[in-house]
C-alpha cells in the first residue's frame, strides 16, 4: 500500500492537507521545503519528525512511499519529474504542469517507473462525481445537449500576488480553470475540442477573465467561464432533452440535483468534502494496484485533455509560455 506521504511545500493547501487526511490509513511521513524557518515551523505545527531543506535528500528516503506537491505551479513539473525519477508516486496540486507537452512526458515517465503520478483536481475523487458518472452513461438526461460551468471571484488586483504573477503561473486559467475545464471534460468526454475563447488579460500578463465554447463528437456543447475580477457562481449544469443536472459549490460537492421534464426530482447525496484528501489517496492506491475504475473516467486522460485545451486557449489569446 502506498502509505507514507512526503508534503512538497508548507502553504495552506499543504496545511489542509496534513490536517484533514485520515491518518488511520496514511502517514505523513516527511515534509520539503528550502526555507529553513517555514520548514521548522510547519514540523513543530503538526509534529512532524522528518524534515528536508535538500530535496534530493527528501526524495532519497527509503520510506516514503508517495510526494504531495503543493508548491507553486511554476514549480510543479521540476519536483514531479524527479520524485517519479526517484520512484516516488505522486499526487499534485493543480494545475499539474502549465503544458500540455510537460503532462504527457510526466505520464509516460511515470508508466515507465511504475508509478502513478494524479493531478488533485478535487471533482476526481468526490464520490458523488462517480455517482453522477454512473446516472449519465445510463442516460438519466436523455440526449446531451450541453454545459455551462461558471467559476469566479473577485480578487484585489495586486501584480505582486501569486495570482496575477506571470512569473508564479498565475492567472484565472491556471487557478482555477483546471476545476471548471475538467468538469466539463469529465463530464462531456476526452474528445472535446475548442472551439473559440475571449480573455480579458490582466495589466501584469496573465489572464484575468475569459469565456470559453467547447463542443464534443456528438455536438454537445459547453461554455466555460472564469473570472478574478468578478464573483461567479461555482457552478455546473449539464442540459439534456429529459431533465437537467445543477451541481453548486462544485469543486468538493457533495449533493447534485436532478430536474426531470414531467416535475420530478432526485437529489444526489454521497461523501464528505473534508476527507476529499484522503479520496485522492485512495484512488492512487487503486491505480497504483491495477484496478480498473468502472463507471469512473480515468482522471489521467482527463487532466492530460485539460491540459491540451489550455494551450489552445493561450493560442489563441496570442499567449505562448516559454
Amino acid at each position: 500500500m502506498v502509505k507514507n506521504i512526503g508534503i512538497v511545500g508548507t502553504g495552506v493547501i499543504a496545511t489542509e492537507f496534513v490536517t484533514q487526511i485520515d491518518t488511520s490509513k496514511y502517514t505523513i511521513h516527511s515534509v520539503y521545503n528550502r526555507n529553513p524557518r517555514s520548514l521548522e515551523t510547519f514540523k513543530e505545527a503538526h509534529q512532524l519528525h522528518h524534515g528536508y531543506t535538500d530535496y534530493n535528500e527528501f526524495l532519497n528516503d527509503d520510506d516514503l512511499d508517495c510526494v504531495y506537491i503543493a508548491t507553486p505551479n511554476q514549480t510543479h513539473y521540476d519536483y514531479a519529474k524527479k520524485a517519479i525519477e526517484t520512484g516516488k508516486h505522486v499526487l499534485c496540486e493543480k494545475v499539474m504542469v502549465l503544458k500540455g507537452e510537460q503532462a504527457q512526458e510526466l505520464f509516460a515517465l511515470a508508466k515507465k517507473h511504475h508509478v502513478v503520478i494524479l493531478e488533485a483536481v478535487t471533482l476526481f475523487f468526490m464520490p458523488m462525481y462517480h455517482e453522477v458518472s454512473r446516472l449519465l452513461e445510463q442516460n438519466v438526461l436523455g440526449k446531451i445537449s450541453g454545459a455551462n460551468i461558471t467559476f469566479g471571484s473577485c480578487k484585489e488586483y495586486d501584480v505582486n500576488n501569486r495570482f496575477f504573477s506571470l512569473e508564479k503561473g498565475g492567472g484565472a486559467l491556471f487557478d482555477i480553470g483546471p476545476y471548471a475545464l475538467s468538469a466539463a471534460v469529465y463530464l462531456l468526454g476526452t474528445d472535446i475540442e475548442l472551439v473559440s475563447s475571449e480573455v480579458v488579460m490582466a495589466p501584469s500578463g496573465v489572464d484575468e477573465k475569459s469565456v470559453t465554447t467547447l463542443k464534443t463528437k456528438n455536438n454537445e456543447l459547453a461554455s466555460v467561464m472564469l473570472s478574478f475580477r468578478g464573483k461567479l457562481p461555482k457552478q455546473i449544469l449539464v442540459t439534456g432533452d429529459e431533465g437537467y443536472l445543477l451541481i453548486n459549490d462544485f469543486p468538493r460537492a457533495t449533493t447534485a440535483d436532478i430536474f426531470y421534464n414531467d416535475g420530478t426530482t432526485q437529489v444526489i447525496e454521497v461523501g464528505d468534502g473534508k476527507d476529499v484528501f484522503t479520496y485522492e489517496m485512495d484512488m492512487l492506491n487503486h491505480l497504483a494496484n491495477e484496478k480498473d475504475l468502472e463507471h469512473v473516467p480515468d482522471c489521467r486522460e482527463v487532466s492530460q485533455r485539460v491540459i491540451e485545451l489550455m494551450d489552445a486557449m493561450r493560442r489563441e489569446w496570442g499567449w505562448e509560455l516559454e
